[in-house]
């Protein structure tokens, strides 16, 4: 069950998160942050766009979780924004070979957190990177209409 969360503290939470990864060097921890500063905002967009002032009272936060593509098609934003749908790293020794290891844009957080890079794929981290601070540009202009 997810904590329920207030409108204020997501806000809170968005800038918190994203003042955190400008001050950091360019690092999975940095990219970490700025990925949950992401996925704060736009789920302090949606719950503004909502009037709904809990977390837990907006479904959509709920069932998309960390996937950041779904939260900008649920705010119907510019499908430039999206991230890559299918992103690799490289893979790993298994018994009989290699282990692929490819996952959707909600496993982003999960890749940077113990210390993954799909710097070797056809998308970098550095791709990554700056698709979110482009979604982060859409989002401040999101909060000022409102």
């Amino acid at each position: 069950m997810a904590i329920p969360f207030t409108d204020r503290e997501m806000e809170k939470a968005w800038r918190d998160n994203l003042l955190a990864s400008y001050n950091t060097q360019r690092t999975n921890a940095h990219r970490l942050l700025l990925f949950y500063a992401v996925e704060c905002g736009l789920k302090f967009v949606l719950m503004r766009r909502r009037k709904i002032k809990r977390s837990d009272l907006c479904a959509e936060i709920a069932e998309y979780q960390h996937d950041i593509n779904r939260l900008l098609r649920c705010l119907s934003s510019n499908t430039d924004l999206r991230l890559p749908e299918q992103i690799s790293m490289k893979p790993i020794k298994a018994k009989n070979g290699y282990d692929e290891r490819k996952f959707t844009p909600g496993d982003i957080n999960q890749m940077w957190r113990y210390g993954g890079s799909c710097s070797l794929a056809d998308v970098t981290d550095q791709d990554i990177e700056s698709k979110l601070l482009e979604i982060v540009e859409w989002i401040k202009k999101e909060l000022r209409k409102s």
